[in-house]
């Protein structure tokens, strides 16, 4: 039976963009999540140039909850970011979970333990959780803390070693002020984890729910370490333009534009930019390591 627009509790964003070989699994590991609530699934199709569309299609047309994905084909590219704002602006549910067409879920409970938790705790805004992916020369990795420790909560005004990667984002509709993400050139998971501690407080399940995929033409995966870092540093920068984020981000600001120092890039005003940030000696102390290395190794 078909859901009806009041009935929805989960809205579920997905975004796909040349992903026919990995949009059936991401799209099989949502439609059988287990679960006592309805949810849909808002699909954007940025303008694929391969046959995601047509596999796609066929999911919509053979499975038996294909009937809760609402589906757009986009006839022009819009963008990471584009792409992601157009599925949130069609949003009906309470929550919303995002996942990319390329990566995929575990935990087939995924939904139902973060809908749980955020029904039994008001004072939250997001959860998240770990993740699995295959590091080229590595092999498997498992991205959760130590096997003893439940979970971790974050609050705004506390955001070190946060850990809020996209596929496992799970959240209040009313958390995310869309207005704001259209400035983002980029607005990645670290711009919609901090609008959200902004509402309430963040949990992390220290269980896997997902599996991220590090395959060659991955939005990130693709990226050099400077070219992430500098996707980090876009988000940090854009945020830190609104004054309610101001204090949360400083000092993640400041120890990102001494990442772009410390790995090369000739910019020199994120020397400037990174000095402004300083509020403690010992960030004096770390600012004059790193500049200094940096000329040093200029000179050599």
């Amino acid at each position: 039976m078909k859901t009806h627009q009041n009935d929805i509790a989960v809205s579920i964003c997905m975004s796909a963009y040349n992903h026919e070989e990995f949009i059936e699994e991401a799209l099989v590991s949502v439609l059988e999540q287990n679960c006592n609530f309805n949810f849909e699934v808002i699909l954007s199709n940025d303008c694929s140039k391969d046959k995601t569309d047509e596999v796609i299609n066929t999911i919509i047309k053979n499975h038996p909850k294909g009937h809760t994905i609402r589906y757009t084909n986009q006839e022009k590219n819009l963008g990471m970011n584009g792409n992601l704002i157009f599925t949130l602006e069609q949003v009906k549910g309470k929550y919303i979970a995002l996942l990319e067409g390329d990566d995929y879920w575990i935990d087939k409970n995924k939904l139902q333990k973060q809908f749980d938790f955020l029904e039994n705790n008001l004072d939250y805004a997001i959860c998240t959780a770990g993740h699995q992916s295959i590091i080229p020369g590595i092999g498997l990795v498992t991205r959760i803390m130590d096997e003893n420790i439940d979970g971790i909560t974050y609050n705004f005004n506390k955001i070190e070693n946060f850990r809020p990667h996209y596929l496992n984002m799970f959240f209040r509709a009313t958390s995310l002020d869309i207005d704001q993400l259209k400035t983002f050139e980029y607005s990645g998971d670290n711009v919609i984890f901090i609008m959200c501690l902004s509402k309430g407080k963040g949990y992390f399940f220290n269980q896997v729910f997902g599996f991220r995929r590090t395959h060659p033409n991955g939005a990130w995966t693709a990226k050099s370490e400077m070219e992430r870092i500098k996707m980090g540093s876009e988000q940090f920068i854009g945020l830190y333009r609104f004054p309610e984020y101001k204090k949360a981000i400083r000092s993640k600001l400041f120890h990102t534009y001494l990442d772009l120092i410390s790995y090369g890039d000739t910019n020199t005003n994120y020397i400037f930019e990174s000095f402004k940030l300083i509020r403690t000696f010992k960030e004096f102390l770390y600012f004059i390591k790193i500049v200094s290395r940096r000329f040093f190794a200029k000179k050599m």
